[in-house]
């Protein structure tokens, strides 16, 4: 009998969400190795084939969480919408990754809230997915500013710092209440967009 080819790819990630969901039942701190290779139906030597530990299944689940987003920016920044659509677009875009991962989103808030108990700071690939959309939502700002579409006035750090932090408190309302609906996220996010553009002649 021949051997079943394994596809290495879907398996992995296969791993990363029964990981994922093992993460969000029971919190990253109390799971270990052998309660994903368990939870996989595979030996713990060969879950370390694909991943040294449970940091990097994390990490990994981070990076393919925004890469949507960021092939999603691309599409939007290359496109002739206005500046004002653009950020309207990739802030939709951002919602939507959010509310469409909401048990991952509880693992993270509840990694963070252990980090800083620790006394520790954010992982780097958090950092630097912050850092990164930040400099998006600015640079669309700052176009939106140039073109005249928002009012001259508007100061574009302040404005990426009231937008960044609707993200917040959408993922507060999210991993805390559960209530949390995409459509008063997106209501929230126009109000605002509106207030820029209000004095605009």
């Amino acid at each position: 009998m021949a051997n079943k080819t394994v596809n290495h790819r879907e398996r992995k990630r296969e791993i990363r969400a029964i990981s994922l969901r093992l993460f969000a039942r029971h919190g990253f701190d109390d799971v270990n190795f052998g309660m994903i290779a368990e939870a996989c139906g595979i030996s713990r030597t060969l879950l370390y084939t694909y991943f040294k530990d449970k940091r990097q299944i994390f990490n990994e689940a981070i990076d393919g969480a925004t890469d949507a987003v960021g092939v999603r920016y691309r599409e939007i920044a290359r496109s002739r919408l206005s500046a004002d659509a653009k950020l309207r677009q990739i802030c939709i875009a951002v919602f939507a990754l959010l509310f469409d991962n909401r048990d991952f989103l509880c693992v993270i808030v509840d990694f963070l809230c252990a980090v800083r108990r620790g006394g520790k700071i954010p992982v780097d690939n958090i950092l630097r997915h912050t850092m990164g959309m930040r400099r998006i939502l600015h640079s669309f700002i700052v176009e939106a500013i140039h073109k005249g579409e928002y009012d001259a006035s508007v100061n574009a750090n302040r404005a990426t710092a009231l937008i960044y932090s609707q993200f917040e408190a959408t993922i507060l309302r999210i991993a805390v209440s559960g209530q949390a609906e995409i459509s008063e996220s997106i209501d929230a996010l126009n109000s605002i967009l509106f207030a820029f553009r209000r004095a605009v002649r």
